[in-house]
């Protein structure tokens, strides 16, 4: 070795980690100050996601699939009268009518020449339904009765409308509905022409609901990023929220009044209630 050369040795005491005999159990070493995990809630945030993952998949949520369309489905709407009917409409216009129980689809009808917006049955008789599309109709239809197999190509009642209709849904109790595009309008079922019309603004209405309880309580999004609630008894909305991203479906809760579920851009589900808008 040189002069002045630093020489490092690493000693260890045998005792402090072996055996005096081989009947005696080993010795395990432990670190009791492990230093502190900053990260340690966000694993076990994603350990537990991971795991409820799994458990919904394993629980096999996965019914049926109800093939037929040709092109992407675009509406769906769900008799308020008979829950084991269901109505779907296509990019292609065509709307087909499902009984859940056998999955079996009872009747095909060619509504509209285009992308169909929008469909929502009579909640009072459920004998009809409504159907909006790109192509600026606005179509009456009458479900089969007995349901079974038809082919409709004859609507009950057909209104041009002067601008693209984004969304109808029927008012609770009522025949009346109401449809959105530049405005909102409420119609009767037996007029060509709405009987109130609300202007809320430059901005396109693409999503509308009717309170399946309150007659009189629809709520509404626009392309602005803002939701709204509007009672067709008053001139203007009662109340407007504007969210971060865009909202671009809307649901009532059945069993809660007051409650409603808005689908954003955002992949999130926010749910309202109607006296505290200003936040979900």
């Amino acid at each position: 070795f040189s002069v002045g050369m630093k020489v490092k040795v690493i000693s260890r005491n045998p005792d402090d980690y072996l055996r005096e005999t081989k009947h005696d159990i080993h010795k395990l070493v432990r670190n009791h100050n492990l230093p502190t995990d900053s990260f340690r809630a966000q694993t076990e945030y994603t350990r537990a996601l991971n795991a409820t993952k799994l458990e919904r998949v394993f629980a096999k949520p996965f019914l049926a699939s109800l093939d037929g369309h040709t092109e992407g489905v675009s509406a769906m709407a769900k008799h308020p009268l008979r829950d084991s009917v269901v109505l779907s409409a296509s990019r292609d216009g065509q709307v087909r009518i499902w009984d859940l129980p056998t999955k079996n689809c009872l009747a095909t009808v060619q509504s509209h020449d285009g992308p169909l917006n929008g469909i929502s049955v009579d909640s009072v008789e459920g004998l009809s339904y409504v159907t909006v599309g790109q192509d600026c109709q606005l179509k009456t239809w009458r479900l089969p009765h007995p349901i079974g197999g038809k082919k409709m190509s004859v609507p009950l009642n057909q209104i041009t409308l002067d601008g693209v209709a984004h969304g109808v849904s029927h008012l609770a109790s009522s025949t009346d509905f109401v449809t959105c595009g530049d405005d909102v309008s409420v119609w009767k079922a037996n007029r060509d022409t709405p009987v109130r019309t609300y202007k809320l603004g430059v901005n396109t209405i693409h999503c509308i609901k009717g309170n399946p309880i309150e007659e009189a309580v629809i709520v509404g999004a626009t392309m602005d990023r803002s939701i709204w609630v509007l009672d067709t008894r008053a001139q203007a909305p009662l109340k407007k929220v504007t969210m971060k991203l865009r909202p671009n479906a809307i649901s009532w809760n059945p069993m809660v009044i007051n409650e409603f579920v808005v689908a954003n851009d955002d992949y999130n589900l926010y749910t309202f209630d109607l006296r505290h808008l200003s936040h979900p």
